[in-house]
């Protein structure tokens, strides 16, 4: 797991580290999710609206963030799909339109 440290708003000087799971080899599972889950809940008791904190969630995941307010819902949708995307378990007509071999 990397560790991630971020600056908190409620108390300046601070910092609140959040654990990011490493990549996984093996397929996508639910300690993503729950991660994403802690950091964001621990993101909000530390004063952050519902959009930063899902916001900073998807930028520690490695999610682009530029003019972009994320859920926490379209963080993990994200990061399952990216998930299926790296391990190739997307079907060749996944999406409604085949993949070129």
């Amino acid at each position: 797991m990397r560790l991630a440290a971020v600056a908190s708003p409620a108390d300046p000087g601070s910092a609140v580290t959040i654990r990011t799971p490493s990549p996984s080899r093996s397929g996508p599972d639910e300690s993503t999710q729950l991660v994403t889950r802690s950091t964001y809940r621990q993101l909000m008791t530390r004063g952050l609206s519902p959009e930063e904190a899902a916001t900073l969630t998807a930028f520690l995941c490695g999610i682009p963030v530029a003019d972009v307010q994320w859920s926490i819902g379209q963080v993990n949708r994200l990061l399952f799909l990216r998930e299926l995307a790296r391990t190739d378990r997307f079907g060749a007509v996944d999406g409604g339109r085949a993949r070129p071999n």
